[in-house]
């Protein structure tokens, strides 16, 4: 008898273990994450930002993603502290002499979307320095139309694991007149919660330009953006602290079937 219980405890611990590893690898990939880089869809995209007497062209950049009931269009927060510089803002709010915000992929302006709103504005919040920042570089657009010809990534909620690869898609410094973005193969550092650190293992690559640039996992799902750099690590600001503010500001949203 003792012998039948044991045979079924251990029966039931393959059963469990069998299912978890299930879910670890038959993850569902993004159809186009096989393909070579340059049959990619337009992901990566730029910012033309228009103020009353001020138009920001090819800075920074941006990227849509796909909620499960909507696309949205996000960059990074700390773009503010060039307007603070500029123009003067003190809190992330775009103020009353803000005109237009286009999102389009670099060389091909035609193709773009344009902001409706910048969701997560709020004039109560500070714009501060990089690194009260980095845990919070998200700013979150409602869009006008959509396009077919921009990609949205799907979200990935799970947290991205230390040693765990990643990839950014992004234009950098020197790419001005180049309409093909860079991929750029990242390994976690370490996780912080809202931000994470990454060393970068693609060589000879200039950083600088980055900020704003989604981080996709080895799927194809989107884990993070690029938020900036601290010696030689990377900062990517996570996921969580997008949802958090999908449930601040009542973005409705699902979590894909991974």
């Amino acid at each position: 008898m003792k012998h039948s219980k044991l045979i079924v405890f251990i029966l039931v611990l393959l059963l469990f273990g069998c299912k978890s590893q299930t879910k670890e690898t038959d993850i569902t990939k993004e159809t186009w994450i096989e393909k070579p880089f340059s049959e990619w869809p337009q992901i990566a995209l730029t910012n033309e930002i228009s103020f009353k007497d001020t138009t920001y062209n090819n800075i920074i950049n941006s990227f849509l993603i796909n909620t499960g009931k909507d696309t949205l269009a996000v960059s990074c927060k700390h773009i503010f502290m060039v307007f603070e510089c500029h123009l003067g803002l003190k809190t992330i709010d775009l103020g009353e002499n803000f005109n237009y915000w286009k999102f389009y992929s670099k060389g091909n302006i035609q193709n773009s979307v344009d902001a409706k709103r910048l969701i997560n504005t709020n004039p109560k919040e500070n714009i501060g320095q990089f690194n009260n920042l980095k845990g919070r570089d998200w700013i979150i657009f409602e869009l006008n139309k959509k396009s077919s010809g921009l990609y949205p990534l799907k979200i990935r909620y799970t947290p991205v694991k230390p040693n765990e690869i990643v990839y950014a898609i992004s234009w950098g410094m020197g790419q001005e007149e180049n309409n093909k973005p860079t991929l750029i193969k990242f390994q976690c550092f370490k996780n912080l919660g809202d931000y994470f650190y990454t060393q970068t293992l693609t060589k000879n690559i200039n950083p600088q330009g980055r900020s704003g640039s989604p981080v996709i996992d080895k799927n194809g799902y989107l884990v993070g953006i690029i938020s900036g750099a601290e010696g030689n690590l990377g900062v990517i600001g996570s996921i969580k602290y997008l949802e958090n503010e999908f449930k601040k500001y009542n973005i409705e949203y699902t979590k894909p079937s991974l």
